[in-house]
């Protein structure tokens, strides 16, 4: 899956007309990732535009990585009014309530995230880049003597070559959900968040702690506080509104 890269090559964008390739496509799929066959197909098409042949090499991964932005942004809107915070379901470490961060749940082994009988979406840990993806599939489960379950985890977009074993306790959990700019307020100093972090060529989720807020008047566009937050993966801080 890979990590953000460390180059210093600037920042990779699609072009208008991808995005507006890219947006039918989603449309098509009924707001779902396509299969890998298209993202390798789009990839491929992108790189030999008369933009970017002989000069760019779009990945499948840049691709897939759009298609996943998009489609979180577009359910997050139909939900609730999006935040630029994504709340995670761990719980707080004290024991005052916070909304928008559900209770652990236990996965079902060996199940689809989209089962028909449930609404329940989950989300996983990758071990290859620390990023959290959504689940497509459970494919089967293993229990080790030391009772740490595992499930052998299906990336949403991506193919078998991808599958991981994933710790339940550690690296599974409800979708995070958007934090509405209403609810701004629960977000606190030590609150554990995802929170999107962009690469020089792909943007990817990963579990922040929030340092500092600083609350500002909301306007007509939503929330305008600020949070310092310190990504776990690389200890890395910035500033998001």
């Amino acid at each position: 899956m890979g990590r953000p890269p460390q180059s210093g090559a600037p920042a990779f964008r699609f072009t208008p007309k991808e995005v507006s390739e890219m947006e039918a496509c989603l449309q098509e799929v009924n707001n779902t990732i396509p299969s890998r066959e298209v993202l390798l197909t789009l990839a491929e098409k992108f790189s030999a535009s008369p933009e970017r042949a002989g000069k760019i090499v779009v990945q499948p991964k840049q691709v897939w990585n759009w298609f996943q932005n998009r489609r979180y942004a577009q359910r997050a809107k139909s939900i609730k009014t999006p935040g630029k915070l994504s709340v995670s379901p761990m719980p707080r470490d004290d024991t005052v309530p916070v909304r928008n961060i559900p209770q652990p749940v236990t996965v079902p082994a060996g199940r689809s995230s989209s089962d028909g009988n449930t609404h329940m979406e989950f989300e996983a840990k990758s071990a290859r880049d620390g990023a959290w993806y959504d689940v497509a599939t459970f494919i089967s489960h293993r229990m080790f003597e030391t009772g740490d379950p595992e499930v052998r985890v299906r990336f949403a977009g991506f193919g078998a070559e991808e599958d991981e074993w994933v710790n339940v306790r550690r690296n599974v959990r409800q979708r995070s959900l958007p934090c509405e700019a209403s609810e701004c307020v629960a977000v606190l100093p030590g609150d554990l968040i995802l929170c999107f972090q962009e690469g020089k060529e792909q943007a990817l989720y990963f579990d922040a702690h929030v340092l500092d807020a600083q609350r500002r008047r909301h306007d007509v566009r939503g929330c305008r506080c600020r949070f310092l937050v310190r990504y776990d993966h690389d200890q890395s801080e910035v500033y998001k509104l």
